[in-house]
């Protein structure tokens, strides 16, 4: 039982961790290399799969967590003390991540043509800066008491 409950943690760190790294690359290296009216279509093509696979792994790491809650604490918990308040939080801001990167930040990748990189790099950043704020908190719930 408990190699299985480890698997399930590490399969959530593992996603979550190609998710911060995904909107990290995105933001400081990939999207300021793409700049308007150079032709630059392979690179754009590129990082709109890659925004697809973010919302993949931003899924996967919701859903290794849904499960981990259920081998730690449980669901019965989420709305008692700081626990729940730190899962809470997290998994907001999970959503609001998979809104920023199929609502916002592919369709200004798809427009970056007509008007530079600054929307995307704008939406990444926020979700690079989104992430790393979920990874502070998730650990938050590991410690609290």
């Amino acid at each position: 039982m408990q190699l299985i409950s480890w698997l399930i943690r590490y399969g959530h760190v593992l996603a979550a961790t190609a998710w911060v790294g995904g909107y990290v690359l995105l933001a400081f290296f990939i999207i300021p290399c793409i700049q308007k009216g150079e032709k630059n279509e392979a690179l754009v093509n590129l990082t709109v799969v890659i925004v697809r696979i973010l919302t993949y792994t931003g899924t996967l790491t919701m859903g290794f967590g849904l499960v981990l809650i259920t081998r730690t604490r449980g669901f019965a918990n989420l709305f008692t003390g700081a626990w729940g308040a730190f899962i809470i939080t997290g998994f907001v801001i999970a959503l609001v991540l998979l809104g920023i990167g199929d609502g916002m930040l592919r369709p200004a990748l798809l427009k970056i043509e007509q008007v530079g990189n600054g929307p995307a790099r704008r939406w990444a950043t926020i979700g690079a800066a989104l992430t790393v704020l979920a990874v502070g908190i998730m650990t938050g719930a590991t410690y609290v008491m």
